[in-house]
């Protein structure tokens, strides 16, 4: 099976919501895998990479989105990640995407301010998504922790041979690798060297619980700028968490799409057929292209994924 591994680095706080409370400590918590883990569920991002191909090119009217940019570039958005939801039983997608899983979490540290907490079994999801795709991944020799232990790639950041984070003292095992992977690499280009801990599987999920961020909000009246409802919490994923994920490619391939365009004022529909029901000209445009080389290119650089865009949440960088 051919595909493509990425990475995804939250530059800003994310909230992936799940649009309900789950839990009784917050009321919008973030999703989550079948182990309890912050996750990002393949709908989620094949949608934001969609609305990120999208963007200048479609426009809705409620009815159906019509293309209002170059016919040729909405072709290629149709034939990558399939066709709209009006339109949806004309073709499947050729790129299907997997969820995205957690690699490494920040932590509150008492030396050093912060440093990447993951586990073997945040590892092995790098490990697993590449054998899966088929792509080449050297991960160096993971250390197995027992509980309440935690192996240290530096030991700047232990005090008399443990390591505080978040607020709870684990005793230090011995020394970890550093992780040189493609997002360390360009989290070490923004902020320098960060250290890494290797945790034991049974402490994991407190430590990620304890390093997510709760906010409490509430919405005023417009009038007098009183309380009208709340206070609520929300859950939020912290800046410079390291996620994996990645895409495979079926044999498939549309070579024609269909396109949406307006019709011109007197209604006329010209090299295309008139849909009478969504009042739009449907054209039959060639693809030029493998749909996945055009995702790999297109998906690269930052992405606004998840709620809260509107108040700077939910920026991340993908990386190939």
């Amino acid at each position: 099976m051919g595909g493509k591994l990425f990475w995804l680095v939250a530059l800003t706080a994310l909230h992936p919501g799940v649009g309900r409370g789950e839990a009784a400590h917050v009321d919008l918590p973030v999703q989550r895998d079948e182990f309890g883990l912050p996750a990002i569920w393949a709908s989620s991002l094949k949608g934001a990479l969609r609305a990120k191909a999208e963007r200048g090119l479609f426009h809705s009217d409620g009815r159906s989105a019509k293309c209002v940019g170059d016919p040729a570039q909405c072709a290629r958005v149709l034939a990558a990640f399939g066709p709209r939801p009006e339109e949806a039983s004309e073709f499947a997608s050729p790129v299907a995407f997997l969820d995205v899983k957690l690699v490494a979490i920040p932590a509150r540290s008492l030396k050093g301010v912060w440093l990447y907490v993951t586990s073997p079994l945040l590892l092995s999801f790098a490990a697993l998504y590449a054998e899966a795709l088929g792509c080449a991944l050297k991960l160096p020799e993971i250390p197995r922790p027992g509980s309440g232990t935690v192996y240290l790639s530096d030991n700047r950041y232990s005090v008399n041979g443990h390591a505080v984070i978040n607020e709870r003292k684990y005793r230090v095992a011995g020394r970890a690798p550093a992780l040189d992977l493609p997002p360390f690499q360009e989290v070490r280009r923004m902020v320098g060297e960060v250290g890494f801990a290797v945790a034991s599987d049974d402490d994991i999920a407190g430590i990620v619980r304890r390093s997510l961020l709760v906010q409490y909000r509430v919405r005023l009246k417009q009038d007098t700028k009183t309380v009208e409802t709340g206070p609520w919490s929300e859950e939020y994923i912290p800046p410079f968490t390291v996620f994996v994920s990645g895409y495979y490619c079926a044999g498939r391939r549309p070579s024609v799409v269909s396109v949406s365009v307006s019709m011109d004022k007197e209604k006329k529909c010209a090299d295309g057929e008139v849909d009478e029901e969504r009042q739009v000209c449907r054209k039959r445009v060639r693809v030029d292209g493998d749909p996945c080389d055009y995702v790999s290119d297109m998906i690269r650089g930052p992405v606004w994924l998840g709620g809260k865009e509107t108040i700077g949440r939910g920026l991340v960088k993908v990386i190939l």
